[in-house]
C-alpha cells in the first residue's frame, strides 16, 4: 500500500526523512490521514460494494 511504501521511505532517508525539507514526509501524512478519514479497508470495501450492487440491481 502507499503507507507501507512511504515509510519505507522514510526508514531509508533516517530522520531527516521526517523534516519538511523532502516531500516523503507530505506522503506520510497524507497516506496516514487517508486511512484514519476514509475508516478502514475493509469499511472501504464494503461502501463500494453496496454502491455496485446498487448501481447493477
Amino acid at each position: 500500500t502507499a503507507l507501507k511504501v512511504t515509510a519505507k521511505c522514510i526508514d531509508f532517508m533516517g530522520g531527516v526523512g521526517f523534516t519538511t525539507d523532502f516531500p516523503q514526509e507530505k506522503f506520510f501524512r497524507d497516506c496516514k490521514i487517508g486511512t484514519i478519514y476514509e475508516g478502514t479497508s475493509n469499511m472501504q470495501l464494503s461502501t463500494i460494494a453496496k454502491m455496485i450492487r446498487k448501481e447493477y440491481s
